[in-house]
């Protein structure tokens, strides 16, 4: 972890050199954390604890070349200094609006604004060993009516992940036991975030609408996924070769609605379905997440996403064949996939924020 700079504008609490956000409520720090002495970076450093006994390497910001400028999403030209592009005049992206990480090669993820939405209040927080043994990946989205839900949906997701990071894999290779294992560490990870959350209503003094956010997150331990989830934010398995399986059924009013008997393309429309009845905050009823598994039998893709995402292409064979059609068109990475994916959703409307963490599942290479 690197050393302590100086204290966060919004909630006193200790800011980390190079961040651009803070640990503790997830503020954003506007040039990140002085560092006297040290050069400007356009990047965050974004720091991952270490899985004992290996080291798991910190997922950054991917950022340009040294010495060059930032390219403008809108045309490619160069956006300058005071954040505006040279050619077209858009203002640029901040580092909260859109960011990607990739701690390892076989894990990532792209988190980005959308084009409706003013802010991101999306967050992800991914880890990953190098030789495939454990990857973590966690999202979430913060609740929109409530205030400062950015900052909660942050601090939230990296402590979580922070809490999965630091518990040793499981002893046994057992399916049984890896379940097991990930399912408490699962449950304590959820604890933690929303600790993290209701901790960001603290900082801002108790407001009546705390912030909030849905949870999801994974653990890949060799061919054993487990999942939590609290919300309606989603995991997927896309196989190379097979049926696509959604691994969690949300916690919302659309799911209770196809309970009833609706079918999910009603539910879907209906303009409460995305309500949701768990979630990570001051004002949950219920902040305990629900536990799935699935032992992976050969290769393919487990999607982490927010419903920026899969408000486009709910089914599993929806996003299965986004994903095939990517990989297809040359886009063979995590990275270059969540990144079409994100930008596939914004040229669909990008009406919410979205975030698609991916990692590539080869049970074979285990």
């Amino acid at each position: 972890m690197s050393d302590i700079g100086t204290d966060c504008p919004s909630c006193s609490g200790p800011i980390v050199i190079g961040d651009a956000f803070c640990e503790s409520c997830g503020a954003t720090l506007a040039e990140g954390a002085p560092d006297a002495g040290a050069a400007e970076s356009p990047t965050a450093e974004m720091p991952v604890p270490t899985v004992p006994p290996a080291t798991v390497p910190p997922a950054t910001t991917v950022s340009p070349a040294p010495g060059a400028l930032p390219a403008c999403r809108q045309c490619g030209g160069d956006v300058l200094d005071d954040g505006f592009c040279s050619q077209c005049g858009q203002k640029a992206p901040t580092v909260r609006d859109h960011w990607q990480e990739s701690p390892v090669d076989w894990v990532a993820g792209v988190c980005d604004r959308g084009i409706a939405h003013a802010r991101n209040e999306d967050a992800m927080a991914l880890a990953g060993l190098a030789d495939r043994s454990l990857a973590v990946l966690v999202v979430c989205d913060g609740v929109t009516s409530a205030p400062d839900s950015d900052r909660a949906a942050l601090a939230a997701a990296r402590d979580a992940c922070a809490t999965l990071v630091g518990t040793p894999s499981a002893a046994s290779q057992a399916a049984a036991a890896i379940i097991s294992h990930w399912s408490a560490a699962l449950v304590r990870a959820c604890a933690d975030g929303n600790a993290a959350a209701v901790g960001v209503a603290r900082s801002l003094g108790n407001p009546s609408e705390p912030p909030s956010c849905t949870f999801v997150a994974a653990v890949v331990q060799g061919s054993v996924v487990t999942i939590g989830w609290c919300g309606d934010s989603r995991a997927y398995w896309l196989p190379d070769e097979g049926e696509a399986v959604q691994l969690m059924r949300d916690h919302s009013l659309g799911t209770e609605m196809m309970r009833d008997g609706m079918s999910r393309a009603q539910a879907e429309a209906d303009p409460t379905s995305h309500t949701i009845t768990r979630w990570l905050g001051a004002d949950s009823f219920d902040p305990t997440p629900e536990v799935n598994s699935f032992q992976v039998a050969s290769p393919g893709w487990l999607l982490v996403c927010s419903d920026g995402l899969w408000n486009y292409a709910s089914l599993p064979v929806a996003l299965q064949s986004l994903v095939h059609e990517h990989v297809a068109g040359g886009r063979t990475t995590p990275l270059a996939i969540a990144d079409a994916l994100v930008v596939w959703a914004n040229e669909q409307g990008g009406h919410d924020n979205i975030t698609a963490a991916l990692a590539r599942v080869q049970p074979s290479l285990r």
